[in-house]
Order: C-alpha cells, then structure tokens, then sequence
C-alpha cells in the first residue's frame, strides 16, 4: 500500500509539472521594441509616427521613435541603435554604396521616385511679375544659375552681412545636401558670388521664403519636395546642367539627380521582426500623398500625429494595401476608439 501511494503521490507531481510546465497556459512572449528613426523634416515626421501606429497597435511590438537629423540616423542604424531609418533620400547620402553593397545597412524598399530639390529656387513672380498683387518683372531673363554670376542679380540678392556678395539659403544643418551644396555652388563658380546661409530649422527656412514671398521680395533658397510649401507658392526652379552621374561624383557640377526614398534598416531588423520587414518592403506612398498630409498639418495647425491619424482614417485605401487584413483591422480599431495617444520622441 505504501508502495502504491508513493507512485501516486509521484504520478501527481509529474502530471503537475506537466500542467505548469509544457502543457498548462503560458504567458505570450513580449515582442521587442523596434526603433525607429525620426528625420527632421515635415515627411518624415508624418511618416514614422503613422507607422509607429501601425507597428504598435496593429502588429502589438512596442515602439520608440529616435529623433535626429540625416547623417546622425544613418549612422545610428548603421551602429544598430536604430532598427529603421523609413525616409533616406538616396542622392543625398554619399555612402549609400558603400553600406549597402558592405552589408551595413539592407535597403527594404524604395518609397518613391518623384521627388526633386535645388539650391537655386525663386519665387516665379520675379520673372513673370504678379499682376494680380502689383508686382512688376524683377529679373524677365533670369532663367539659368549661369546667368548669377552677373553683378545684377549678386546685387539684387544681397547679403546684409555682407553686401559684396549675394546671399542663398542653404538646406538644414546637418543634411547631407548642405555639404552638397557647398560643393555645388563652388563647382559652378558662385562661390566668390554668394553666400550660403544657414536657416537654422525647416520652420526658420519655410517661414523666411513665406515671409519674402508675401512682400513681393526677390528671394532664392534651397527647397524641396514634398513639402506643403512647394505646392502652396508658385515658385521656379532654374535651369541647371543636366544631371550626370560622373559630374556629379566629381564636384556636384549639374543638377540633383531624381530623388529616390529608400527604407533602410540594419541587417538584423529581418530577423527581429519578419512580419514588419514585410510591411516595410510592401510600402509605396506616391508624393500626392504626402502633399496631402503636409498640407493637412498647414491648413489645421496640426502636429505631425494629427497628420498621420487624419491619414489612416482619410486614405485607408493607401496604407491597408501594405499589412494583413487583420492588421489593418487592429488599426482602425484604435484609432476608432481613441486610444492611439502621440508617441514620446527621443532626441
């Protein structure tokens, strides 16, 4: 008898740890936090928080969002302290062969390629006039940069600090187009002509042109697109040599290639988390898109967040198109309940 209750007694422990153990109900494994880089610009901010809706409340990993500017978040996903960098201009990053084919970095996918830039941006009105606001032709001919070297335009455009030399805004610190178009003005012999200045911040730059535009001034600045600003004003881009991959290799000495945006993520994001890789490499959002949300955060005074909710709600048709059903049902779930709260954004 007493043999008996000893194997029962065994039997019960065994089948115990079996029920606590393998067979009993087990805590789901906590994903990991993916960490995505936060460019400094309008796009990119609407971009990564509406994917960190996305990532966290349609696919359940926690997500921390890395604020920075272009060459600082490179670097950063190249070291691995940030998993994906999800706006990289490609022709603006100089080492873009040299991490992707090393295998630093994995190219994911590219975003789109219908975007532009320039150093040598006008407000049209300067060379059509605007009738309608009384403002008369300033520079009828202008159409070329070969044409600012001529001491009328230098003067037109004058520096106040220094009124020997005309003055061009120059893109953000810390772009890698500000090492560019340094290189570039030189390359086309405006160097000795003008002055780069530093706008400090897309807000200081944006409101600087708005500022000139609205009083019929004679302005030229670096821009891009998208930008809300590029599609609001009636601006011109001139004329430059047409882009060459070897003129531009050498010295900048043409135009700014087309722009491709590329997703890029370190070489361990795949295995990290397959299921948001395949998003990734899924995402496609046409410039009109992003028109859309950055005129959105214009018209409204709204945050970077406000844009990316009013997306996901307004363009389900776009962003449905790069996850699972069941995916895309977890997000309009949350952003129908009003429980997607803005992200903390770490500098």
């Amino acid at each position: 008898m007493k043999k008996i209750l000893i194997v029962l007694l065994l039997l019960v422990i065994v089948l115990g740890l079996g029920v606590g153990g393998c067979g009993g109900p087990q805590e789901p494994e906590a994903k990991p936090t993916i960490v995505i880089g936060d460019n400094n610009w309008g796009s990119a901010h609407f971009l990564a928080e509406m994917q960190e809706i996305i990532i966290e409340h349609g696919y359940g990993y926690p997500v921390e969002l890395i604020a920075g500017k272009t060459v600082i978040l490179w670097e950063a996903t190249i070291a691995g302290d940030v998993d994906v960098d999800p706006e990289v201009w490609r022709p603006n990053m100089a080492d873009w062969d040299k991490a992707i084919s090393g295998g630093e970095l994995i190219d994911l996918a590219i975003i789109n390629e219908d975007n532009w830039q320039s150093l040598f941006v006008v407000p049209t009105y300067m060379i059509e006039g605007d009738a309608s606001r009384g403002i008369d032709p300033m520079t009828p001919e202008l159409h070329s940069v070969d044409q600012l070297s001529d001491p009328k335009y230098k003067e037109l455009f004058a520096d106040p600090e220094n009124p020997g030399k005309g003055r061009i805004f120059n893109c953000l610190p810390g772009w890698e187009c500000e090492l560019i178009n340094q290189r570039q003005l030189k390359a086309y012999g405006l160097d000795e002509h003008y002055n780069l200045v530093n706008p400090g911040s897309q807000e200081a730059l944006f409101a600087n042109l708005i500022k000139a535009y609205e009083n019929g001034e004679p302005y030229i600045t670096y821009l891009w697109g998208p930008t809300w600003i590029a599609g609001k004003l009636d601006l011109t881009r001139l004329e430059e040599p047409a882009y060459n991959e070897q003129d531009w290799e050498t010295d900048n000495s043409c135009a700014y290639p087309s722009a491709d945006i590329h997703v890029v993520a370190h070489p361990s994001f795949p295995e990290k988390a397959p299921d948001v890789t395949e998003m990734y490499e899924s995402w496609y959002m046409e410039t009109a898109y992003f028109n859309e949300a950055l005129a959105y955060m214009d018209e409204t005074g709204g945050e970077p967040f406000d844009a990316a909710l009013w997306f996901l709600k307004e363009r389900e048709e776009v962003w449905t198109k790069f996850v699972p059903d069941d995916i895309a049902e977890n997000v309009k779930e949350a952003v129908a309940s009003g429980m997607v709260t803005p992200p903390t954004t770490a500098e």
